[in-house]
């Protein structure tokens, strides 16, 4: 008998200690899934987002998500770029990335529209549907600006399709020009003065993660 409640007491002892054992992994394998989730930054653009003439390191996207690592930020940044983009391209093209479920959406569009003579009024209905296709994500409309030298009515009318998207979309985070300290500085652009070097693009993002701190974009 003496034996029997010696057996019966050792296999609840041994019980419990590996049911210890096993709420102590699961509680190791919940840390390791939440330290292994990463948010998704979705960057679209043309030629400019790209590594133009660059080594893919130097893009804005790639040193985007070396700061943000640097900074015990856990983020995948999707450098969505094809040269030469028109905003319909750019639109059309934003919709192969739904299935990456992107938490924040940044758009920029520069000016292949105008070197193909399209409509602004189109150009600011394709941002428009590229804002409403991610409406449920964080999104970064940051501004850009066409050279002075091209006609002025066009440039106003250029910045002002910007202005009214940020006005008309008042959920959405409008940063004034991509390229501020950088545009037209020659120690911080390739030599067609329209595509910034590795100094020109940390800049960029610089501005960009400061203005995201700014805003309370980023989550740990």
């Amino acid at each position: 008998m003496k034996k029997i409640i010696i057996f019966i007491s050792f296999l609840f002892i041994f019980s419990c200690s590996n049911s210890d054992i096993i709420t102590s992994n699961d509680s190791n394998k919940n840390e390791d899934i939440i330290k292994s989730y990463t948010w998704v930054i979705l960057s679209l653009w043309d030629s400019i987002t790209a590594w133009y003439w660059l080594d893919i390191s130097y893009s804005y996207p790639s040193q985007l998500s070396d700061l943000l690592k640097e900074n015990s930020y856990n983020y995948e940044v999707i450098n969505a770029w094809i040269s030469w983009d028109t905003s319909k391209q750019l639109k059309d093209r934003s919709m192969l990335y739904i299935e990456k479920n992107p938490d924040i959406v940044i758009i920029v569009i520069w000016w292949n529209d105008w070197l193909r003579w399209l409509e602004l009024a189109q150009m600011k209905n394709n941002i428009q549907d590229i804002i409403d296709l991610y409406s449920d994500k964080k999104i970064i409309l940051w501004w850009m600006d066409i050279p002075v030298n091209l006609w002025l009515k066009y440039r106003n009318d250029f910045k002002n399709v910007y202005k009214e998207l940020a006005n008309e979309n008042p959920d959405i985070y409008f940063i004034d020009f991509f390229l501020e300290w950088v545009a037209w500085d020659i120690s911080l652009n390739l030599n067609d003065r329209i595509h910034p070097n590795k100094e020109g693009y940390s800049i960029i993002v610089n501005n960009l993660y400061n203005f995201m701190l700014k805003n309370n974009l980023l989550n740990k």
